[in-house]
């Protein structure tokens, strides 16, 4: 299974990567770069594409070994999703927080979803079918 789910993660993070760099270019193509203020900071500085590409694996390393935690659990594959799209909600937040302009920070979440669907949505397939671990437990449950 371990095997599947860091599969799984790589191939989501390549594909993630391709979609942030895409999303970034029409980004700044459409409405100029994208201009943040850091926590703390008071001068605006404009988001690299680097920081954007080195964010987009940490999260995808972060899917990873959240992944291999909720593995462990009864209902990995419900217990992941739910818990990443927590995660995705509150960095939803942060974008309105510290970017200038209105459409900076909703291409700030555009990236977060182009980040996150191919990372969970193939990180989610690793997980076993509910139903197909379902005779199992049944067989468990009908052994005196």
């Amino acid at each position: 299974m371990k095997t599947a789910i860091v599969k799984n993660g790589l191939i989501g993070m390549i594909v993630a990567l391709v979609l942030v760099l895409v999303t970034y270019l029409v980004a700044d193509a459409a409405s100029g770069p994208l201009v943040v203020t850091q926590p703390g900071s008071d001068t605006p500085a404009a988001v690299p594409l680097g920081a954007a590409l080195v964010f987009t694996m940490l999260g995808g390393a972060a899917g990873i070994g959240l992944a291999s935690i909720v593995n462990r659990l009864g209902r990995p594959r419900s217990t992941f999703v739910a818990v990443a799209l927590v995660a995705l909600a509150l960095y939803g937040i942060m974008p309105f927080a510290a970017a200038e302009q209105v459409s900076t920070a909703v291409w700030l979440n555009v990236m977060h979803v182009a980040a996150a669907l191919p990372i969970v949505g193939l990180l989610a397939r690793a997980f076993p079918d509910r139903s197909a671990s379902r005779p199992a437990a049944e067989s468990l449950r009908t052994t005196p």
